[in-house]
């Protein structure tokens, strides 16, 4: 039997040259019914994001960035086609310090995140 897995990760805003460049450590979440709108915004997040769980993605963020994300996702989700008032998404943007307790095998290297995504 192997021993279960724990650590601890921090997690802040990346200071750039200038306030445009500064990246935000930021967690999207959604439940989405449809199939098809799950694999559309599945698509979309791998474009910004690291996939953490099924339904979780987690990026460090430019607001340029998160703002191109954001009209992504209020596209697709308002759009006619896939509409449905059930479907959920969460973005979580952290702005300042905040740690996390990790149980389980995850990846503690920051440097796939993609950097220039802000949400």
């Amino acid at each position: 039997m192997s021993a279960l897995e724990v650590s601890t990760r921090h997690f802040s805003r990346k200071e750039g040259a200038s306030p445009a460049e500064n990246k935000f450590y930021t967690l999207i979440m959604f439940d989405i019914s449809n199939r098809k709108k799950y694999s559309l915004i599945t698509k979309l997040l791998k474009r910004y994001s690291r996939r953490i769980q099924n339904s979780v993605y987690e990026a460090y963020l430019k607001p340029a960035d998160m703002k191109e994300l954001t009209e992504a996702i209020e596209r697709l989700m308002g759009s006619e086609r896939y509409y449905d008032p059930a479907d959920k998404v969460r973005i979580y943007k952290m702005s300042g310090s905040c740690s996390a307790a990790l149980y389980g095998e995850c990846a503690d290297d920051d440097s796939d995140l993609r950097q220039n995504i802000f949400i």
